[in-house]
């Protein structure tokens, strides 16, 4: 896909924009495969509801902008980063993140089932209720997150490191927290999902 400048128009399905800056476009709704952005920011820009399946995020930063419920479903996320950002209900299933900064992100009940990662850091983002299930999730890092309710069942958690974050009623299987990184109070939480008593 050749990049294109933006018209200031709708986005427009296998096309690539490449180094622009958005700021304040109400995208919503707006449907469309093989879109990319790369190089690019995106500033308090509504997408969403948005439809984009195979969406490719290259070296991209987004600041402020409405993912809520808008399905991304088998994207590419390279070097990108969110910040402040509503992903409620975002659909991010089966998607390949690789050096992805989240920080500061409410995305409850976002759609993370089956997401593949390398290099990526959860920070001080809501994430209750959200949904990772047979995610590949080894060496991520959620720093201050709230995980209550989250589903990791089938996940892959060999190096997750979730020191600091909420864990309550975390949904997952014990045989998948091998590996995984807590700290003490964590440790003591989890025991008990597994019949254990902590006496000192």
């Amino acid at each position: 896909m050749p990049p294109v400048a933006f018209d200031g128009g709708a986005l427009s399905a296998e096309t690539a924009y490449e180094g622009l800056a958005f700021a304040g476009q109400d995208f919503s709704g707006q449907a469309g495969t093989l879109v990319s952005f790369s190089r690019c920011t995106l500033e308090r820009v509504n997408l969403a509801d948005t439809r984009l399946p195979r969406l490719d995020l290259g070296e991209t930063r987004l600041t402020g902008c409405d993912l809520a419920n808008a399905v991304w479903t088998r994207a590419h996320l390279a070097k990108a980063k969110l910040e402040g950002c509503r992903m409620v209900g975002l659909d991010l299933s089966g998607s390949l993140l690789r050096n992805v900064g989240i920080e500061g992100c409410n995305g409850g009940f976002a759609n993370l089932g089956g997401i593949g990662c390398k290099a990526v850091r959860f920070q001080d983002c809501d994430l209750r209720g959200c949904v990772f299930q047979e995610a590949d999730l080894r060496g991520v890092v959620f720093q201050g997150c709230d995980l209550a309710e989250a589903q990791f069942s089938g996940a892959r958690l060999e190096g997750a490191d979730f020191r600091g974050s909420e864990l309550k009623g975390v949904r997952v299987r014990i045989e998948d927290l091998k590996g995984a990184i807590v700290d003490p109070q964590q440790a003591v939480y989890l025991s008990g999902l597994m019949g254990l008593k902590v006496m000192a």
